[in-house]
């Protein structure tokens, strides 16, 4: 090995921990003589520093990726080694890979890493975001079903006096979320549980087994989707315009029926936290389904009847879970 190979040796082990103190110290002084290896110690410190950047960048893998591996290695067919033509024997060539080679390897680890990943991490989001709109269109062919069955009603499992879509500390308050009212079209078969739910959350459906016993989703995390707040006036298949919003990806500023306006401001630095996108799609932007049953991909909460936002109710500042639309074409969803 030439003495360059072993000085470049001397500095790969220098990141990667391998030498003693001794020998740190006197590649430190050499380091301070001599220009051009402190150029090449320069070049190699750049390459160690973008393979950190891009490592921070990379999503954790699967939890379950030793396991699959495994089984696609136990699956593979088992290879088939030639045997040598003109000799009996095979000759091992050993090639020593000196700083360039080093250099231009972690070059292109960089590159397919910070040009890669990222695009395929769009890709996917995507695609989950395409597949959350047909999601969004089953639930909106169901309800188009209940609403011709029902005089044009939208899905509604019933309201009164003393009922709170918003958790209440008041003890003769009945807590019914606003996502009880679209239960009945999971109850009638017209939509399945999964179909309620996003591939781009970590919502879980309700087992198909278990829908006949329930009156209502048991947890938030059963369903995707934001729906109409049921509590006031009520848009009609008849009467309300086809494309006033009806549901949309889940309400940014409400969670499990709690406002959130006060505590919003101070996480986003945002002047009107109303003007906020879901979180579904990390905050892009949210698909809504329509009353007329088409699905639109928004970056702005503000495509209701009139440009009305529909993550509140006209004219409210506060909510304790008793608010409804004073208008049919005010549209406020919550689950």
């Amino acid at each position: 090995m030439s003495h360059d190979q072993t000085l470049d040796g001397q500095l790969l082990d220098l990141y990667l921990g391998a030498l003693s103190d001794s020998e740190r110290a006197a590649l430190q002084q050499r380091l301070a003589a001599d220009p051009q290896l402190a150029t090449r110690h320069a070049a190699l410190a750049g390459v160690f520093t973008a393979l950190r950047s891009a490592a921070s960048d990379v999503p954790e893998p699967p939890t379950d990726l030793i396991q699959r591996t495994c089984a696609r290695v136990a699956a593979a067919p088992p290879l088939r080694v030639r045997r040598p033509v003109e000799r009996g024997e095979a000759t091992l060539v050993r090639r020593v890979f000196g700083l360039r080679d080093v250099i231009a390897t972690a070059a292109m680890v960089v590159l397919i890493v910070g040009v890669g990943v990222p695009s395929l991490l769009h890709v996917r989001e995507r695609g989950q975001r395409v597949m959350c709109s047909a999601q969004l269109a089953q639930l909106g062919q169901a309800m188009g079903s209940y609403a011709t069955a029902h005089a044009g009603s939208l899905p509604f499992a019933g309201w009164s006096p003393r009922a709170s879509w918003a958790p209440s500390s008041d003890p003769t308050a009945e807590v019914r979320p606003n996502r009880r009212h679209l239960f009945p079209v999971v109850r009638a078969g017209t939509v399945s549980p999964r179909a309620l739910i996003c591939p781009s959350t970590t919502d879980v459906p309700i087992p198909a087994a278990k829908v006949r016993e329930l009156e209502d989703f048991p947890d938030a995390r059963n369903l995707s989707f934001a729906y109409q707040n049921m509590a006031g006036r009520r848009p009609t298949l008849n009467r309300t315009p086809s494309d006033m919003p009806i549901a949309a990806d889940d309400n940014p500023i409400f969670d499990r029926g709690r406002f959130l306006m006060a505590d919003i401001p101070t996480r986003l630095g945002l002047q009107h936290p109303w003007a906020v996108n879901s979180r579904t799609h990390a905050g892009r932007g949210q698909n809504v389904l329509t009353l007329g049953g088409r699905v639109i991909w928004t970056t702005s909460p503000d495509v209701g009847i009139d440009a009305d936002n529909i993550w509140t109710l006209h004219g409210v500042q506060g909510y304790q879970g008793r608010e409804g639309p004073g208008a049919e074409t005010d549209t406020h969803l919550l689950k």
